[in-house]
């Protein structure tokens, strides 16, 4: 299972205390009668500054992540706790898993809003549940969080329970949203993080030494200090742009994001959400860093497409029918095609080559056309048959077509062996 949740960056004393921290947090959970077990494990690195004075300084610091196992009670282990909130489709949940639960291991699809299994009634109004599995026969129950003591016969909340539970207890040293303070939209809050963004680039909430965009934008949001008022007004130049903007993101979040694990589901969820609430904001807050990483791969697949159009714009017929030609390109497409000549099966290969603003394209049973491979340079003599067209591309269909001379890819050429 993975067991990576939250990463922070401590310095040595910061993890000791952390772990000791996590230890007494084991410690009470054992006394009330909990199995599993919460650890908090780092790997320590070093880190090089320069100071004012242009002096280098290196100092050491501890990467470290919550491990352990789900807490268990009377042969029922505590998989994650079960957030309904409601969304423009309906019901839809935010997870918060156990430390030890691999972040995809719960099935969605099985969750029903405010379900109860134990009493068997489902409430508008039930908006936290707990998902529980028996550890012997691998049932799995969703249980309301009033019935959960009934249901497993134990006393008290489990000390440890969800990863966003055990952040809350080991970083003291991060201020969180308090209970009773607003809770804005997803556009708000990704509105005012676009803008600070634009101000003092992204600072995700592991960096050390800088204050982290999440936090900016609490400050903008909830401050009432004289740096928080600087910042508001430091911040309002960009704050025009900034509402269309955290539309546009959300809409392209919505549409085109994906990809495995939980992070992607709940940040998904919280976007189609009206609200966000406190425990949720850090996800908000990070669909600026998820938008800018997916944006990136579609604008270079988008250039791509652009340049692909722009060269088969160009492309013209070649030849007129009868004609002998030859044509010089690029094979851009090559695959087998079985057909029936004279009632007899026989498989040929489809040729597209590409070059000088012609496209050629061939049926061909020849040896030469399961010798070469796409992305090969080639030379092909042919007589022009006829003039098609195949989604807006002009196309020049050639009969006995013959294979001139041929240059491999340049990665088969990189990689043929040479004489030393």
């Amino acid at each position: 299972m993975s067991t990576e949740t939250i990463t922070w960056v401590l310095t040595p004393a910061e993890f000791a205390a952390t772990q000791e921290r996590a230890a007494k947090i084991n410690t009470r959970a054992a006394k009330r009668g909990f199995t599993g077990r919460l650890e908090v494990t780092g790997v320590p690195r070093e880190v090089t500054e320069t100071d004012e004075a242009g002096l280098p300084r290196t100092r050491t610091v501890v990467d470290a992540r919550i491990t352990g196992e789900a807490p268990s009670y009377n042969g029922w282990s505590f998989l994650a706790a079960v957030d309904s909130i409601e969304t423009a489709d309906g019901h839809d949940f935010i997870l918060r898993t156990a430390p030890g639960i691999e972040e995809s291991g719960v099935d969605r699809s099985q969750l029903v809003a405010g379900r109860c299994q134990h009493c068997n009634t489902i409430r508008t109004n039930r908006r936290y549940t707990y998902l529980v599995r028996n550890d012997e026969t691998g049932q799995t129950v969703q249980v309301g969080s009033t019935c959960i003591k009934d249901f497993t016969g134990w006393q008290g909340k489990p000390i440890f329970l969800s990863v966003d539970e055990i952040s809350e207890q080991l970083e003291d040293h991060i201020g969180g949203l308090s209970a009773g303070r607003p809770e804005y939209s997803p556009e708000t809050i990704i509105a005012a993080a676009w803008a600070i963004s634009r101000l003092f680039g992204w600072v995700p909430a592991s960096a050390t030494g800088r204050t982290s965009t999440r936090d900016l934008v609490v400050s903008y949001l909830f401050g009432t200090s004289r740096g928080d008022r600087e910042l508001q007004r430091d911040v309002a130049p960009h704050i025009p742009d900034a509402a269309p903007t955290a539309r546009a993101i959300i809409a392209a979040l919505l549409e085109g994001l994906d990809g495995a694990g939980d992070y992607v589901t709940n940040l998904l969820v919280c976007l189609r959400a009206p609200h966000v609430e406190h425990r949720h904001f850090g996800i908000v807050v990070s669909a600026i860093a998820a938008y800018e990483r997916m944006t990136g791969a579609t604008a270079q697949r988008k250039a791509e497409a652009e340049e692909r159009a722009r060269q088969q714009a160009q492309i013209r017929y070649a030849g007129n029918k009868g004609e002998k030609i030859t044509v010089t390109g690029t094979i851009t497409r090559l695959m087998p095609f079985s057909g029936s000549y004279g009632y007899t099966p026989k498989t040929t290969m489809l040729v597209i080559v590409e070059g000088a603003g012609i496209a050629a394209k061939m049926f061909t049973a020849a040896n030469w056309a399961w010798e070469v491979t796409q992305g090969d340079q080639v030379v092909i003599a042919g007589t022009v048959k006829d003039h098609e067209e195949y989604n807006g591309v002009q196309q020049t269909v050639l009969t006995r077509p013959k294979l001139v001379s041929k240059a491999p890819t340049a990665a088969a050429a990189q990689d043929a062996p040479t004489d030393d």
